[in-house]
């Protein structure tokens, strides 16, 4: 999903090769010294992930070795090639607690183990000796892949009475605008770590209740507590980011609202309206 809009909203003046699964398994250090030697780039952006939150609770070792090991892989090969490399990872890093947006100086802590792979991900590329960039995102939607809005949209089109939670907060990040934003960070050289993510705050049963009412089945969804929607994986009850060190650096993402409606009219070739708007 990122990858691919990574690939799309390359700046036109740069050289770019973009390499599959298939092209580059990142979890082995010879694939990734070959590739890098192949390419000879300025920057490796790794978008590999594994990102099935409740599925990485039972394939811990898979979730590990893709989230946790690559990024140093990735980062030993980079040093030795004197290049950078861009890490995306996420909000899950943090315990959820609070009720403020989270800083990049935080302590992360967290509640499942999606998040404790991305962490430790983070922390490979740093002992890496590789410069880089960790970019922290969250509640990613494009035009590829699984999402939750994509979901959403599916079950509303398909007249599925839906309960969701609306007691997770954070923000819904289109992969366009979040690819756009990253391509800004790398050509104008940033390091350490940040938090780029859509503006504004939203629950998640807020963003279904737009999708819904957007595909005219707004009564289908309905609000509930996470204790009486039980996952496998425990989720951050709070996982604003604070973006204002990105901003800073030009990186400033649209509102999740205005996001998501052009998300929507792109799948439905037409605008949508919404109740007592």
């Amino acid at each position: 999903m990122l990858g691919r809009d990574l690939v799309a909203c390359a700046p036109a003046d740069v050289r770019l090769t973009a390499l599959d699964r298939a092209g580059c398994d990142v979890t082995d250090p010879e694939a990734v010294a070959r590739a890098i030697d192949a390419a000879a780039p300025d920057w490796v952006l790794n978008a590999a992930a594994y990102t099935a939150v409740d599925r990485a609770e039972a394939a811990r070792a898979e979730a590990m070795r893709l989230n946790g090991d690559a990024p140093g892989v990735i980062g030993r090969a980079a040093a030795a090639a004197g290049i950078r490399v861009l890490q995306p990872s996420t909000d899950y890093v943090f315990p959820g607690t609070g009720d403020r947006p989270w800083r990049e100086d935080d302590a992360p802590d967290p509640v499942n183990w999606y998040g404790t792979t991305k962490l430790a991900g983070e922390r490979a590329l740093a002992a890496s000796g590789a410069q880089h960039l960790v970019v922290r995102v969250q509640w990613l939607y494009g035009a590829h892949g699984t999402s939750f809005p994509r979901t959403m949209l599916a079950r509303a089109r398909a007249g599925q009475a839906t309960r969701v939670v609306d007691d997770q907060q954070g923000a819904p990040t289109p992969t366009d605008a979040l690819a756009s934003g990253l391509w800004t960070l790398v050509q104008c050289g940033a390091e350490g770590t940040l938090h780029v993510a859509a503006g504004g705050v939203a629950t998640w049963y807020e963003v279904a209740a737009r999708i819904f009412a957007w595909a005219g089945r707004p009564g289908l969804v309905t609000p509930c507590a996470s204790a009486d929607y039980p996952t496998p994986a425990r989720r951050p009850a709070n996982g604003v980011l604070d973006t204002s060190r990105a901003a800073a650096l030009g990186v400033a993402l649209p509102p999740w609202r205005a996001g998501l409606e052009t998300w929507l009219a792109a799948r439905s070739g037409v605008a949508g309206t919404y109740p007592n708007e």
